[in-house]
């Protein structure tokens, strides 16, 4: 061992300087490597499970981790990472256990009444599920992370007085950060509620989100043509179909920017509905008869058989007497008949809703930006265009001569115009930035070469020097060189320059190498 040492040691301080200070370089490095990689080896890495949950819940889920053993941390933001594990392996070991995701029953509540649960147990249990099912529809919108149903439904008894109760339903929504929810989502919730419970109006549908917003009360609920937002909507778009028309067509008269139609449309929302009740009497016997009833009256005189008194008339042989009629005979029959009183109803339903009941235009013309003179034929004309492509009258038409402001597109040309330029500057900037990469690196690899061609023809310079010396070496010594091969020659001649001149070959080496 101790050997072994020296050897080691003789042979460290046979090494130059700068070797000795690349060995003890490379000797830090490699040890400084081996102690980060065991350092990252070592170290746990965490993967997000789960986050933006409430307190209540985090809790529950750090409780049942550490019941789980598994390591865990939880960062400012309320978020939980777990380490070396499967991760959603154990989201749904978690969820499975109703720890995260929905923690709500539905349908499948009903599958556990017993025996003994009363019709009101029943009714109960039906009302938990159905608030489930919904909760869970509700939650798998989008934008909505949970929700809460809350139904009111009046238990049926057949021992009601008065008008049955109507249900009601109140939905608490909660929402994904930074998410707001429109009209027409929340419209659409109202209807999915409403058409789940039995009689159940969407009037009687509140919709609350988490930050106490009543969103229901921005939905009007009505017939036909439901909110007052579409109504407004489809007025603006009406508008805006008739201004885009006339002003298309003026202007490919008149020339791009040059006319401005304004549009105002009335549309008619009634919705009229008559009844008729008309009650005729029967005439001529015409009608439906209810009942009839017949009545048939007979009477009239006839005379008795009548024989003599005592016991001789009932003794053989008999005697009989032919009975008179005296002629006297009376019959009447009557007929009731009841008919049904002609009874005429009628029903009409005028729907008037959507529809055009006044339209009126006002064109703005800049007549001096065209060069056209005003007059009142000119104004006639235009009148009378735009009234038979819009089916207007004219009467509701009005044509304005008036200077348009062009400062406005003045300053969006400016800006264009800038915008322009600056895009100019960067694609410049770009160009030159790219061309003094290309340059630099140009002269980088020139450099290179004529430094390798430096080299080369020092180490030629060199080469020749030192055979040139060792013919003067030889010649002083006497010595005649034996017959040898170029290369043995050459390898030959490095060595004993090698002996002699160590520096020079070192510093010969070391401009060699920086050139490659």
């Amino acid at each position: 061992m101790e050997q072994f040492l020296v050897k080691i040691k003789e042979w460290w301080n046979k090494q130059e300087k700068e070797r000795k200070i690349i060995y003890i370089v490379s000797i830090v490095a490699v040890i400084v490597l081996i102690i980060v990689f065991s350092m990252i080896a070592s170290k746990k890495k965490y993967t997000f499970l789960i986050g933006g949950l409430d307190q209540a819940s985090s809790g529950n889920i750090i409780q049942k981790l550490e019941e789980m053993e598994i390591i865990y941390k939880v960062d400012s933001a309320g978020n939980i990472y777990v380490a070396d594990q499967n991760v959603a392996e154990l989201r749904m070991k978690l969820a499975s256990q109703g720890i995260i995701g929905f923690n709500v029953q539905g349908y499948e509540l009903l599958r556990e009444q017993g025996f003994g649960a009363t019709s009101y147990d029943k009714q109960v249990n039906y009302q938990i599920a159905l608030e489930g099912e919904l909760t869970k529809s509700i939650s798998s919108l989008q934008g909505i992370k949970a929700a809460r149903v809350h139904l009111v439904i009046p238990p049926r008894t057949y021992y009601q007085v008065g008008d049955n109760p109507e249900p009601s339903a109140s939905i608490l929504l909660i929402l994904n950060p930074g998410v707001t929810i429109t009209s027409d989502q929340v419209k659409a919730i109202i209807n999915l509620v409403s058409g789940s419970v039995q009689g159940l109006k969407p009037q009687n549908v509140k919709v609350v989100d988490n930050y106490s917003r009543d969103l229901s009360s921005q939905v009007m609920i009505g017939e036909g043509i439901e909110s007052a937002n579409s109504k407004f909507k489809l007025k603006t778009e009406v508008e805006n179909y008739y201004s885009k028309k006339l002003e298309s067509s003026l202007q490919s008269v008149f020339g791009l920017g040059n006319v401005v139609v304004v549009s105002e449309i009335d549309l008619n929302w009634e919705k009229i509905e008559q009844e008729e009740r008309k009650v005729e009497p029967v005439v001529e016997e015409e009608g439906i008869i209810l009942s009839q009833q017949t009545r048939t009256e007979q009477s009239g005189n006839r005379s008795t058989v009548s024989g003599v008194p005592g016991v001789d008339s009932n003794i053989p042989p008999y005697t009989y007497q032919t009975p008179q009629d005296s002629g006297d005979y009376y019959s009447k029959s009557d007929i009731i008949t009841n008919y049904d009183v002609n009874e005429i109803y009628r029903k009409t339903v005028e729907d008037k809703q959507g529809q055009i009941s006044n339209k009126s235009f006002t064109v703005f013309i800049d007549f001096s930006s065209i060069g056209i003179e005003n007059s009142e034929d000119l104004k006639a004309q235009i009148r009378k265009s735009v009234s038979t492509a819009s089916g207007t009258p004219e009467a509701n038409i009005s044509i304005l001569d008036v200077p348009f402001n062009r400062e406005s597109e003045i300053l969006r040309a400016q800006i264009e115009n800038e915008l322009l330029q600056k895009r100019k500057r960067i694609a410049n900037i770009t160009i030159l930035i790219i061309s003094l990469i290309v340059l630099v690196v140009l002269v980088i690899i020139v450099n290179r070469i004529v430094k390798s061609r430096k080299a080369a023809k020092l180490i030629e310079e060199r080469k020749k020097q030192l055979e040139l010396q060792a013919e003067e070496v030889m010649k002083e010594t006497g010595r005649v060189p034996a017959e040898l091969t170029p290369e043995q020659q050459m390898i030959k001649e490095i060595g004993e320059l090698v002996d002699s001149k160590p520096e020079e070959v070192a510093d010969i080496i070391k401009i060699w190498l920086r050139s490659q």
